[in-house]
């Protein structure tokens, strides 16, 4: 299969062939594709999400007597 077989070559489209091409590269060249619009949301959302882990989190919840009682269960305290 060649490329000829696949699309028309420039040279033998009419004018109104030549700018429905035309019309259609300008469309497709400002359409927004819904997979780059997921990439763009995905890498901003990953930008701002924070650090902070669950174990991180519960630790920080827990007051001074009930971090030192677990520090006694764990065995390093």
């Amino acid at each position: 299969m060649q490329l000829l077989d696949l699309i028309k070559p420039l040279e033998s489209m009419s004018e109104e062939e030549l700018r429905e091409h035309l019309r259609t590269i300008r469309n497709n060249r400002t359409l927004l594709r819904p997979a780059a619009k997921a990439h763009a949301k995905k890498a901003a959302k990953k930008g701002s999400q924070g650090r902070v882990t669950k174990v991180e989190h519960l630790v920080g919840a827990m007051t001074e007597a009930e971090k030192a009682e677990l520090l006694k269960q764990l065995g390093v305290g």
